[in-house]
This record gives C-alpha cells, structure tokens and sequence, in this order.
C-alpha cells in the first residue's frame, strides 16, 4: 500500500513520515535550511507484514506541480490538518485535488494536538468534517496525535496497518505504464528511474520504450517498496534500471511505456467539473496549468458546448497543451487557473481525437456522448455503431492489449475487416444499401457488369469509408465479386450489347491463340481506324470476353490460362527464366516478356533476378465468363 500525504504547510506531514518510519523525507538541503518541503520525499515500512510506502508531498501553493506528481489513484489518503491552524487554503485545495484524482479511501490527522486546549481540537475536528463532507473522507477516521509527545502516533500506525491488511489491488491486465517522478544513476547499475505503476505489470528484461523519445529501453534491474523484486504491478512504487538511455534524457513527467502504447497528444477532451469554489465562470480559450501524473505543461480551455462552464458545473470540453501529454482514455487530469493560482478542477479524459475544425459539430458531441471512459466495453460497443474504428488506434488510446481486445471483439461479436471495428447493426444496415443499389442498377442496366466504389460510397467522407469496408466484407464474404474494379452481385451475369458481341466475333478466332497478334495488327486485319478500334476493344474486357496483358495486346482467358498452367509446371522444377518459358510455349519472346509482366502483377508470379517464381494461384486470372449470349 502506498500512502500519500496531504495537507497545508508547516502541518506536520514531514513529521508524522518520520515518526512511523524513522525517516527523514526532507533530503534537499534547501528543504532542510528552509524547514520546508519543496520536492517529493519518499519512505518505507513494514506494518503488519505488509510493505507501506509513504508519498511526503510540499504543501506550499508555490509548490503544487510537485504534490500533484506524487499522487496516484490507487493510493490512500492521509491528510493532515494542524489543530493550531486548522483548515486552511491549502488544505481544502488538496483535498480538491486528492478527489480529481480518483482517490477513494484514507483517514485524517488532526496534528500538534499538544499545542491546543481539548475545546480547540473539537473545533478543528468540526472544521475537517465539514471539509471533507461530500467527498471520500466524509466518513474517515480523524486521528488526533503529536509527534512531539507521541501521543496518538502508534492510534494512527494501528490504523495504516489494518488498511494495508485490508487492501487489495485487482489484477491488471492493461500494458505498462509508469510515470517518471525521479532519475538518477547508481553505480555499477547505471540509470534509475521511480514511479508509481498506474497500468499493468513489468518483470526483468522487458522491452519498453521512454514516451518522450520513443527510444527502446530494456528493464535489468526492479526494486518495489524499497526491496528488490523481480515485477513491479499496478499499485506498486518502483524504481526500474533501466538500460538504453542517459539520466540527461530522462525527465520527471516522463514515463516508461510498452512500445504499442506510446502516441503522445497535444489535444483531448475532458469530463471537466469545475471546483464549487473556484471564484467564477470559465469561459473560452482560459490559460491553464494541466497536470497529468507526473507531467505538467500549460495549455487553454476550448469550450465545445460555447457557453462558459459555472463553478461546481460539468461539461467536455477540449484541452490545449503546449507540450504534448502521454494520456489515455480513462485517465485524470488536474487543471489550475494561470492568473488566479488556484485549482480549477479535473476530470476524466473521454477522447484523444480532436478534429482540426468542426470540433462542435453535431457528430462530434454525439461521438463524445456515447463514450464512457472507465467502460471500453460500452464504449466499444456504442462506438463502433456510429462509425468504423481503427482497432490498434482504438487499444491504443484505451491502453489495451492485444488479448484484452480480441475477447471485447468476441464478447461484443463486432466484424473486423480492414483493421477496423464494425458493430453487427451499422455492417448490417450498410450492407442492406449496397445491396439494394446493386440491385436497383442490374434492373436498370443488365448490361452493365456492374458499380465502382466511387459510384457505390457517397455521403460525406466517413460514410464512404464506412461502405468501402462493406463492400470489403461483402466480398470476402462471397456476396459480392469485384472485377476489374466494378462490384456485381454473385449472381448477376451482364447480358453483353450487340455491340460488343459483334466484335468479339470479328476478333475471337484472330485472338484464339497463345501468341496472339498485337492491337495494331489486329486492326490492319480488320480494316479499322486504330484510334475507335482501340477503344473499343476496352469493352471486351468489361464482360471478361478477353484480356488487356499490355497496351498493345490481348488473350482470350482461355488462352492465357494455359500459359499459366505452363508456368506452373516449369515452377514445379525450379524458378525458370524467360528463355525457358519461351522456348516451353513457343511463344515470342516480346509476347512472352508481355504476358509475364501481366502475371507479375496480379500477384501470380514474381521476379527475382532473371528467373521468376509462381507465388500465387490461377484465381488470379481472369477466368472465361460464361459466353452464351456469344455463341
């Protein structure tokens, strides 16, 4: 369990970390000649034979970026309110700041009772109860002690050991994630960095990544708690050697990531609720200080809803940064007002795709609204009926990993073509279109061998997407062919024009041979101008009456699936060249250069060198279509 401290200056967290651990947290010497904390101080202990981490954090305002570093959701709560003071600023502003954060449990200390009469600390106990109604103290235990005299330390001991008795993290089968408080090197180890492990688990010799540079870094060496261990998991407070990089590279707001997970942003929206104390509205583009685990940058408010968002009011909205933040779906942020210097509240990050313009549109907030950040499920499953999702960009911003995802995929039977996510309804209805305006198009046109994509995907920019992955499905489905680019249904067979049937008469016996003459000559043959002649043996190729090898001549499919079974035999040898291929069919070599080329790119053969290989199968060519209307 690790705990982390809270509180106003000078209430004596420093203090009570040393009385329960013997240690001394203030370890700067600016800190030690001030009397005060200024950066992280951390601490261990046993208690009832469990391993307590202790998290000292500064309680000055001036020094708020470093006490929010230092908390993490899982932990528990200590703060800390002096009965000579009682509540004051800062109190109120970490506890604000402990609940944005997701906090849920911890107890209170009602410190330097010894300077106080009996009436004072009821006083300052009746201050702390109203701080903390309403929020995850409210029923919080209220430890009174001294750590001049003692008295009350070993009550507030007892406490933290049955806590960590109690306490019990869930297994984590997100990636790793760990945000970077402090590194350093270590002799003879080399560099070393610490952190709270908020996703996942890491064991020695795994491969991360640094977010900032995405350099690769391998784990050779952990300590949890203090002690050397052999994994650190969610929960945990470790420190990780790690190798692959130099402690000049690594900064606090760092963190180690698996490599999958890294995508820094420099916008996302935000579930932002505005403190009910914060002393007005906010309103469009406010400068802002924003804290995200360890990291912090500055960045601006931009409203979606237009409006400005009242104290103790919620509402999305979009974050600015200056510097790019390594946040997921489900993460919590804490934001500060600039020029008044005061927490402005926090929330939960819903989205990490912020268009460049339309970000009110209609579409948008709808997207936004149907996300639930602590549910990937119900998200997943309410997204991916609006629109198709990329699913490593999806895993990507929720932190999931492969195996995680591929079980959501099956629990929410979503279709995955392309790479991309498709609830059963949105392919469904999508589906339906194209097929009744297939349908339509063959009544209409039984001629034609059928529809382009072009002429299939309308709408706007995502609806074409969504039925460009239709039509994917639905061929692979076998619902549709694809030839030459045009879709067709299965069953349709295009009734050829008199046209076409005409001059595939003219040309079928000159054509009928595997060396069959070129374009030109097939002209001069015929008595026809070159120019009307070439386009219109185009048409032969729409109804698979024949086939266009090269610019300057075609084959029969009959014919040119013969050659194809020849390259097959010869490959069943060994690669063969052109000469072999030549001399196997008797074709020209010009001819035979034409039609390897064509093979070559549909995928049937390929080149290596001056031999080629069969890599594909006959489906591959185009197969004679049934002819009955030209017989």
């Amino acid at each position: 369990m690790i705990v982390t401290l809270a509180g106003h200056v000078d209430h004596g967290k420093t203090s009570i970390v040393r009385a329960l651990t013997g240690i001394d947290t203030d370890r700067l010497a600016e800190e030690k000649r001030r009397g005060l904390t200024i950066d992280l101080g951390f601490a261990y202990t046993d208690l009832g034979g469990r391993r307590v981490g202790f998290v000292d954090v500064p309680g000055h305002h001036r020094f708020v970026h470093n006490m929010v570093a230092g908390i993490a959701g899982r932990q528990y709560a200590l703060l800390v309110v002096a009965a000579d003071d009682g509540v004051m600023p800062q109190s109120r502003e970490h506890l604000a700041i402990l609940r944005l954060l997701g906090l849920r449990s911890g107890v209170v200390a009602l410190t330097k009772i010894d300077r106080v009469s009996p009436q004072r600390a009821d006083e300052v106990r009746n201050q702390i109860r109203a701080l903390t109604a309403g929020t995850f103290l409210a029923d919080a235990q209220i430890v009174a002690l001294s750590c001049e005299t003692q008295a009350g330390v070993e009550d507030l001991r007892d406490h933290l050991e049955r806590a960590a008795t109690a306490s019990h993290v869930e297994p984590d089968d997100r990636p790793f994630r760990l945000p970077i408080d402090r590194a350093f090197t270590v002799r003879g180890s080399g560099v070393v960095v610490t952190g709270t492990v908020v996703s996942g688990s890491a064991k020695l010799d795994d491969r991360l990544v640094l977010a900032s540079t995405g350099d690769p870094l391998r784990v050779r060496g952990l300590h949890v708690q203090d002690e050397p261990s052999t994994t650190a998991e969610v929960g945990d407070r470790a420190a990780v050697n790690i190798a692959g990089t130099g402690v000049d590279d690594v900064r606090r707001g760092d963190w180690l990531l698996d490599p999958a997970m890294r995508q820094p942003v420099p916008r996302f929206a935000v579930r932002l609720a505005v403190l009910e104390d914060f002393p007005r509205r906010v309103k469009h583009n406010v400068p802002l200080h924003i804290y995200h685990a360890t990291s912090h940058t500055q960045g601006r408010i931009l409203l979606i809803e237009g409006t400005p968002i009242e104290p103790g009011a919620t509402a999305i909205v979009d974050l600015a940064c200056e510097e790019p933040l390594h946040v997921k779906v489900g993460d919590r942020i804490v934001v500060r007002d600039h020029d008044l210097g005061c927490t402005l509240g926090g929330g939960l990050v819903v989205d990490l795709v912020v268009p460049a313009s339309r970000r009110r549109s209609p579409d948008r907030r709808k997207r936004i609204a149907a996300a639930e950040p602590e549910d990937p499920i119900a998200t997943l499953a309410a997204l991916s009926q609006r629109e198709p999702l990329r699913a490593t960009a999806f895993a990507r911003h929720w932190n999931l990993a492969p195996r995680r995802l591929d079980e959501v995929i099956r629990q929410l039977n979503l279709a995955v073509v392309e790479g991309h996510l498709l609830h059963t309804d949105l392919l469904s209805a999508t589906s339906s279109a194209i097929s009744e305006k297939l349908a339509d198009h063959h009544r209409r046109h039984p001629d034609s061998p059928g529809l382009t994509a072009e002429e299939i995907c309308t709408g706007d920019a995502a609806e074409r997407h969504t039925v460009r992955l239709a039509l994917a499905w639905l061929v692979e489905r076998g619902s549709l062919r694809v030839e030459s680019g045009r879709y067709a249904d299965t069953k349709h067979q295009a009734a050829i024009p008199a046209n076409v049937t005409r001059l595939f008469e003219d040309v079928r016996t000159l054509l009928d041979s595997v060396q069959p003459p070129s374009l030109g000559d097939l002209a001069k043959r015929l008595g026809r101008p070159f120019p009307a002649f070439e386009r219109e043996m185009r048409a032969l190729t729409a109804f698979n009456l024949a086939v266009r090898v090269s610019d300057t001549r075609y084959f029969l499919p009959d014919r040119l699936l013969e050659l194809g079974e020849l390259a097959n035999k010869l490959n069943a040898q060994a690669p063969f060249t052109v000469r072999q291929f030549r001399d196997a069919s008797g074709v020209g070599r010009n001819v035979v250069i034409e039609v390897l080329e064509y093979f070559d790119g549909r995928g049937f053969t390929q080149r290596i060198g001056d031999t080629r290989r069969v890599v594909g199968d006959a489906s591959q060519i185009p197969t004679p279509q049934s002819r009955s209307t030209v017989d």
